[in-house]
């Protein structure tokens, strides 16, 4: 693999020269190096990786003790175009850790996407469009260690260092397909939705979730908020702690005694000790005291017309063969909840957070077509 030149920049001199260099460019690339809940706990931002279109790429160490905010309020001017790849997570860790919002986004995933590409994911892109490789040993590896070997740091200047000019390949093709718009329309999308909306708590975004009883989801909120107090005393992902699905169970059949702890294979040892077993009942305690709660992802449910799954199918169906000539995901075309929506109630409008899924492009190529197919008479 061929060696790529970076700056480091961990020291604030060299700070200030590396905002001179990039201040006043108008298209940079971005990447972060993140720890969360892999290796210790909580979410942490590792390193941010940032590379210019003269292909110049500086490795910034936000554990190095710099005053970022220099960095910060340029990667979040609205004058800067960011090339990211696969910008959701980014986009809510830059917020929640900086307080600020990644403007201007060209997401090359989302423009691999809606050029018809089946792997998008960032090594994929790279090896298929710029043969450049990328060693996969790095997606495991602990940001948070100092110092980093260089094999690490090459990796990381590596994600950026390609993206102007793949950015430059992916908007071309889109350009030719006729998909720009397409493209633009999700960009926006993705940067209105995410001031919209706030996280969920923890406990409602774990698997199955929704399948708990009120009581039971408010004592799942008390254990998951303790296996973080655990966590965050330990220093260890949440996970090692007590697995999600033992979560569930617990929050189902919660032990009532120290002997009962005891008896629960599979959680972490510090949980069979005397101090933290009883941090543990009075969790139990306190879940079973507080109001029962109702899932946020439980919608008001309305009554359905008999015949749904076969309509879902044949909606399925007929949309794989519209996605046909455009080369993409039937996904990509028309979103399944609004599938699953009109299968369900096939003469009512559509909810507006439903409708709102909806595309401008996808209303202009699909929307009108699906609704003479199936006979649904829902204006938006």
């Amino acid at each position: 693999m061929e060696p790529i030149a970076y700056e480091l920049i961990d020291r604030s001199v060299a700070l200030s020269a590396a905002l001179a260099g990039l201040t006043g460019q108008r298209s940079l690339a971005l990447d972060l190096e993140m720890e969360s809940q892999r290796h210790h706990y909580g979410l942490h931002i590792a390193l941010i990786q940032v590379s210019t279109p003269n292909e110049r790429n500086f490795i910034f160490d936000p554990l190095a003790g710099m005053d970022l905010t220099g960095l910060n309020a340029l990667l979040s001017s609205a004058e800067v175009e960011l090339i990211v790849h696969d910008a959701d997570f980014d986009r809510r860790v830059f917020r929640q850790m900086y307080g600020l919002n990644l403007n201007r986004v060209f997401d090359t995933k989302i423009a691999a996407q809606l050029c018809g590409f089946r792997k998008f994911g960032l090594a994929s892109l790279l090896q298929d469009l710029l043969n450049i490789q990328t060693d996969k040993k790095f997606q495991t590896f602990d940001w948070l260690k100092r110092p980093l070997p260089k094999a690490a740091l090459e990796y990381a200047a590596r994600d950026t260092a390609g993206l102007h000019r793949l950015k430059d390949i992916l908007k071309h093709r889109l350009v030719e397909l006729g998909r720009l718009d397409w493209a633009r329309e999700e960009f926006q999308r993705a940067e209105l939705q995410e001031d919209a909306e706030e996280p969920l708590p923890e406990h409602y975004r774990l698997k199955r979730s929704t399948l708990l009883t009120p009581r039971q989801l408010a004592l799942l909120g008390a254990l998951t908020r303790f296996r973080d107090e655990v966590a965050r005393a330990r220093n260890r992902p949440v996970h090692f702690i007590i697995r999600n699905d033992l979560l569930l169970q617990l929050a189902q059949k919660p032990p009532t005694t120290a002997q009962e702890i005891r008896q629960v294979k599979g959680m972490h040892p510090t949980l069979y000790h005397d101090h933290w077993q009883a941090h543990f009942l009075e969790a139990v305690r306190r879940g079973q005291a507080l109001p029962e709660e109702r899932h946020p992802r439980l919608r008001k449910r309305t009554r359905s017309v008999g015949g749904y799954e076969q309509r879902l199918k044949a909606m399925q169906a007929w949309r794989a063969l519209v996605a046909v000539p455009y080369g993409l995901e039937p996904y990509l075309l028309l979103p399944n909840d609004v599938l699953q929506w009109v299968a369900r109630h096939p003469q009512q409008d559509l909810p507006p957070d439903i409708a709102g899924q909806i595309r401008a492009w996808q209303k202009k190529i699909i929307w009108e077509p699906f609704k003479r197919q199936f006979a649904f008479s829902s204006s938006i």
